[in-house]
């Protein structure tokens, strides 16, 4: 691979040389063309065969720089080999206007038929680069395309296995936490039983919010999208996760466009995501911090898809979006969890804290919506979450 490298990057080099190159190169044919016509003198003259080695500087010329090139050289060769060059030195015979005239005219052709010949070769090489590298970004395409099916198949599989594992489990954990509010409320208990009693619910709490993150995942109900004005749904969640920013010290600043377009949206859903991306962010910044919540529509650059990892093929560089990004101060997540984030049942979060499930139900509301969702590291610490929508029609009406 990296001798194909190195070959393509040396054909790109001197397939149409330019500045320190383009020197080199007239500089090498200009003493080729001398070269040869003092190696024509020295052998005798223009009568002699050697004179056929004149073509080589034009060739190459006409290789280097087309046309102009080939006519330049020709031009060059034909004033070397021509009424000052005899036709026989031992005998000084002058040479026949006629002959080095003809010549000339033959180097003329000779030139300008090469460069018309590698100015196709060249445009046959864009062509074939060209659709090299389609080929490439189709494969790379191919090959994402294929791993996200593989994805598919993988919550799929989990989502049928959740609705039987709620089944049969929900209805267990009721009956037990029906048992321990009675016995907590019947029983005079002392601490130690209290404290059992109490550790049981918890335990019981957390069981059942897995089971219920179960059941949204592999929840497949019809979405009802209707254009909405995200910078209100965003306000309604921020308004229900209030108190815990106030709880955790963390400062809030929101950014939101009023001129952004429309989308069309299942607000309760969209919602859900809003709030389980607020909480993770609330949840990483122990201690205190900043949350910055903020909406534009702009056209996508190369960049921003660049940074996307799943559902890159929704959008086109220069497509227009309605963009929500949600900044926190945190520390981060780890490099190498990064792929992991929407795995279901993957958390950063300490045992009891999380059931793993958040990301990957969002993702999947945000698939449904045919947006896009990535997390990633900001430079300046913390981490950034991007929501890309597809405006609906028109502007916003609301």
């Amino acid at each position: 691979m990296t001798d194909l490298q190195g070959l393509d990057s040396f054909v790109e080099r001197w397939r149409a040389p330019a500045g320190r190159h383009a020197a080199v190169a007239i500089a090498a044919i200009t003493a080729a063309v001398a070269g040869v016509g003092l190696l024509v003198y020295s052998t005798g003259g223009t009568a002699f065969a050697w004179l056929n080695l004149m073509y080589l500087p034009i060739v190459l010329s006409a290789a280097l720089f087309r046309i102009p090139g080939g006519i330049g050289a020709a031009l060059l060769a034909g004033l070397v080999i021509g009424p000052f060059m005899p036709l026989y030195v031992p005998r000084g015979i002058p040479q026949p206007a006629a002959n080095w005239m003809a010549r000339t005219g033959f180097f003329l052709i000779i030139g300008a038929f090469t460069g018309m010949l590698f100015t196709w070769l060249t445009a046959q090489y864009d062509r074939l680069k060209k659709a090299h590298e389609e080929l490439l970004q189709s494969h790379r395409q191919l090959r994402d395309t294929q791993m996200e099916l593989i994805q598919a198949a993988k919550l799929e599989s989990i989502g049928r296995l959740a609705a039987g594992v709620a089944h049969e489990v929900k209805n267990p954990l009721a009956v037990i936490q029906m048992g321990v509010d009675y016995l907590d409320t019947s029983l005079n208990a002392g601490p130690d039983v209290k404290e059992v009693l109490d550790e049981i619910d918890a335990a019981v709490k957390r069981a059942d919010a897995v089971i219920k993150g179960l059941v949204n995942f592999s929840r497949s109900e019809a979405l009802e999208l209707i254009p909405a004005d995200l910078n209100g749904i965003l306000e309604s969640a921020l308004n229900l996760v209030r108190h815990e920013l106030k709880t955790e010290h963390i400062t809030l600043e929101t950014r939101l466009d009023r001129s952004i377009s429309a989308v069309a949206v299942d607000r309760n859903k969209i919602q859900q995501v809003f709030i389980n991306l607020f909480m993770n962010a609330v949840q990483a910044m122990e201690g205190g911090g900043s949350l910055t919540v903020t909406t534009e529509q702009r056209k996508l650059s190369g960049e921003d898809l660049g940074r996307l990892s799943h559902g890159k093929q929704r959008f086109a560089a220069g497509d227009s979006a309605v963009v929500v990004e949600i900044t926190d101060t945190g520390p981060g997540i780890p490099e190498d969890k990064l792929d992991k984030l929407f795995d279901p049942f993957f958390t950063t979060k300490p045992v009891g804290k999380g059931t793993g499930l958040g990301l990957s139900v969002s993702r999947t509301i945000i698939d449904h919506h045919d947006a896009v969702i990535a997390i990633r590291n900001r430079e300046e610490g913390g981490a950034l979450a991007t929501i890309l929508f597809k405006p609906n029609r028109g502007r916003n009406p609301l």
